[in-house]
Formats: structure tokens, C-alpha cells, sequence
């Protein structure tokens, strides 16, 4: 609630959308609240924003709390890493209209990443073992890979991808050949698709990330 008090220009603005005094506001969100928010001004406030029911009960996370910032000398701030969420292979299909809402259930959906990303990155976790190499670069099943859908792709480029509307998201590497262009898994095993009117890439793997248990 102090998050929608902060995007219409505080408690006194809000007051005035909720149709409550400042004081009562106050109360509830201040420095110093002396009052839950109880079910009645809840559903208030959810109708006046047009949130879902039950949104005031989950948890949020904003851009600024998923970021981990320092500052310079400069008093310039740079983003140290922030917090991504790892969504399933099908969500990456339809991330275009999941994005701008979507809300993690828990912790464990959400990846920290030090790449330098747009606000509109996730993260999945690769199944299979089209790209294990066999030498030097290899994404082994498991693992966890951080995708930007703001990246253009380009030759050498690893891109979450579909070869065709029927088929499932999948990870390949983009390479050039003349005026074709291919997706090629790293494991000689699988077959080198061709890039076609059909194909659509969701993002550009900008980061791998290996944990251990």
C-alpha cells in the first residue's frame, strides 16, 4: 500500500483517491502505523486501482527491491545484480503478455543475475542435453540460462527460440551462413534446423548460471 501511496505522490494523494482522511491513512501506512489494513479498506483500495482481488496479500517485487545498487565516488549508482524470474519454457512463449503482470509465487522463482539486461529478462532452466558440447561452451541439463528479450540476435548469438508456432521453446545457437541463417544445438546428436519466416526468438542468453548442491 505504501508502493501505491508512492506512485499517485504519497499519503495525502491517496487519501484523496480512497476518499479517507490523511490522518486515517496514517494510521495505516505512516512512519509510525498504529492500524492494520484490514479486509473492508483492502478491497477498497484493490477496486480503486484496479487490482485483482487479494493483490494487498502477496508479496511484490518492485524493479528497485529486485536490484542490489552501489554508489560511486561520483554519486552515480550502478546495479550490482538484480532479481529475475525463472519462468517455465511455454511462460517464455508467451512472455509479450505475461511480463508486465507477472508476480512470483515464491522465492525460488526469482534468479539473481550480474548481466546487464532489460527490464523484461527471465530466466529458465534448460532440459536436455541438445547443447551439451562435447568441448568448450555447453549449457548441460539443469542448468539455469538468463535471457533478454531486448537483445538483437546475431551470428553466434544462443537464443531462446521456437522453429515453428506448433513447436515448444527451445535453446540453439543462431549461426550465419551466407544469406541463411541456422539453428544449431552443440551436441552433434541433434540435428541443425534452418531459420525460417516461421522461427521466433523470445530472447538472447546473455548469462549461465551453475549452482551446486
Amino acid at each position: 500500500m505504501r508502493a501505491l501511496a508512492k506512485s499517485v505522490g504519497g499519503i495525502s494523494k491517496l487519501a484523496l483517491r480512497l476518499n479517507k482522511s490523511q490522518s486515517q491513512i496514517s494510521h495505516l501506512i505512516g512512519a509510525s502505523p498504529i492500524k492494520n489494513i484490514g479486509d473492508k479498506i483492502a478491497s477498497q483500495v484493490e477496486a480503486v486501482f484496479e487490482k485483482p482481488a487479494g493483490w494487498l496479500d502477496r508479496e511484490h517485487y518492485s524493479i528497485e527491491e529486485a536490484q542490489a545498487i552501489y554508489r560511486t565516488d561520483q554519486g552515480q549508482s550502478a546495479i550490482l545484480c538484480r532479481q529475475i524470474p525463472l519462468i517455465t519454457w511455454q511462460e517464455a512463449r508467451e512472455w509479450n503478455q505475461l511480463a508486465y503482470d507477472y508476480k512470483p509465487k515464491h522465492p525460488d522463482q526469482m534468479v539473481a543475475t550480474t548481466a546487464e539486461v532489460g527490464s523484461l529478462a527471465f530466466a529458465l532452466q534448460v532440459q536436455g542435453d541438445s547443447m551439451e558440447a562435447p568441448s568448450g561452451v555447453s549449457f548441460p541439463d539443469g542448468v539455469i540460462i538468463v535471457a533478454d528479450p531486448d537483445q538483437v540476435a546475431a551470428h553466434g548469438s544462443f537464443v531462446v527460440v521456437t522453429v515453428s508456432h506448433d513447436k515448444e521453446a527451445t535453446l540453439k545457437q543462431l549461426v550465419s551462413d551466407g544469406n541463411k541463417r541456422y539453428l544449431k544445438p552443440l551436441n552433434p546428436r541433434y540435428p541443425i534446423v534452418e531459420f525460417t519466416v516461421n522461427t521466433t526468438v523470445y530472447g538472447v542468453v546473455k548469462q549461465m548460471v551453475v549452482n551446486f548442491k
